[in-house]
C-alpha cells in the first residue's frame, strides 16, 4: 500500500508547490489504462495495486 504523501513525495520536488487533487487525478488516468479493479483505494488515503 502507498500512501497519498508518499506518492506526493515521490512526484514532487519538495520546494514544489503541491496540490492535494493531483494525486488522484493520476490514479484515476491509471485506472482507465489498467484493468478494472487492479487499483484499489484503501481507507481513503492509499491505495493498492491488487495481482491481475
Amino acid at each position: 500500500m502507498v500512501s497519498h504523501s508518499e506518492l506526493t513525495e515521490h512526484i514532487y520536488a519538495q520546494d514544489f508547490d503541491r496540490d492535494a487533487n493531483t494525486i488522484e487525478v493520476f490514479v484515476g488516468r491509471l485506472r482507465k489504462k489498467l484493468p478494472l479493479g487492479l487499483i484499489e483505494p484503501v481507507c481513503g488515503q492509499r491505495y493498492r495495486l491488487l495481482a491481475p
